[in-house]
């Protein structure tokens, strides 16, 4: 692993918490695409930072949270937007940059994974991307709370996921809507179009409708958080201003300048130790063997993990 000393790879105590070998090498393997996605950014004048627990291991840990074993980075749409236009072409083997597009799942985020690993999330999906992974998520403008003006914002960008997830609800849901007196029939006819296209397709405009209203609101988060109620609040987009570089592992990772006001307003008392899981507890990583063959060699049909 380029620039890793092979002590890293020893385990040890971390917050009274035991790091083995084979953490260490999970994590290394996600440093190095990080180091990877780092330079893709640079070239590309393309800003990100670190978030969620990765922005939490910067600040209290100089590296991962120990009992963490994810990357999570966060930019703005528009440039995750311009991220998408360079993917391709930056991100090959043995890494792949997996999105909506690029592999079978429609998620609203994306991934760098390396296909010399297995970080298989889905045990019924084998024509599907599973190498360990960081995850890359879109910031967009969300309705800011007792703010009337922006409600119309979340309306839309909800119903618009919604057509992506369960078109045939959402359409149930505005007609009905349509007798109260709440709903124009142009509105229905819209969404009567949108409803004809493909999956892909719906998710686009959902996109695109993101990144035409990005900036409308001071309040930013990864629309699916916002979307669907979760611990992860909408943070301001001014407290992103600046950028700091602080260190993680052995490498320096850019971070939010205000870090501490977007920390306590996800986590509160964040200095705190608070041991839980990660978001990844049922996923099976494999830092030594690919996906594919771990699928045949351990998840062959009636077979089990060993």
């Amino acid at each position: 692993m380029s620039g890793i000393n092979p002590s890293f790879f020893k385990k040890e105590i971390r917050s009274d918490f035991l790091v083995d070998e084979k953490r260490k090498k999970v994590w290394a393997v996600e440093l190095e695409m990080l180091e990877r996605f780092d330079q893709v950014c640079k070239k590309h004048g393309l800003t990100y930072w670190a978030f969620y627990g990765t922005l939490l291991g910067a600040v209290r840990h100089q590296g991962f949270v120990p009992w963490d074993d994810d990357i999570d980075l966060v930019m703005f749409r528009d440039d995750y937007e311009r991220l998408k236009t360079v993917a391709s072409r930056e991100f090959r083997e043995p890494y792949f940059f997996q999105d909506a597009y690029t592999d079978r799942r429609i998620w609203a985020l994306s991934k760098i994974r390396d296909s010399r690993t297995t970080g298989i999330e889905f045990r019924d999906l084998r024509d599907f991307h599973q190498g360990i992974f960081i995850d890359i998520f879109p910031l967009d403008s969300v309705a800011e709370e007792n703010h009337e003006e922006s409600a119309g914002l979340r309306d839309t960008q909800g119903l618009l996921w919604s057509m992506v997830t369960d078109p045939i609800n959402v359409l149930l849901l505005l007609k009905r809507e349509l007798l109260e007196g709440k709903r124009k029939p142009s509105d229905i006819q819209i969404f009567l179009e949108i409803a004809e296209k493909d999956v892909r397709e719906r998710f686009r405009l959902f996109e695109e409708f993101n990144l035409t209203h990005f900036g409308e609101t001071g309040e930013v988060n990864y629309i699916t958080y916002d979307l669907i109620p979760c611990n992860y609040k909408s943070v301001r987009r001014d407290w992103f201003r600046e950028t700091q570089y602080l260190p993680f592992e052995h490498l320096m990772i850019p971070v939010p300048g205000e870090y501490d006001k977007i920390l306590t307003r996800c986590y509160g008392d964040y200095h705190q130790l608070v041991r839980g899981g990660t978001a990844h507890e049922n996923i099976i990583l494999d830092p030594d063997i690919p996906y594919e063959e771990y699928f045949a060699r351990y998840l062959s049909e009636g077979g089990a993990v060993e």
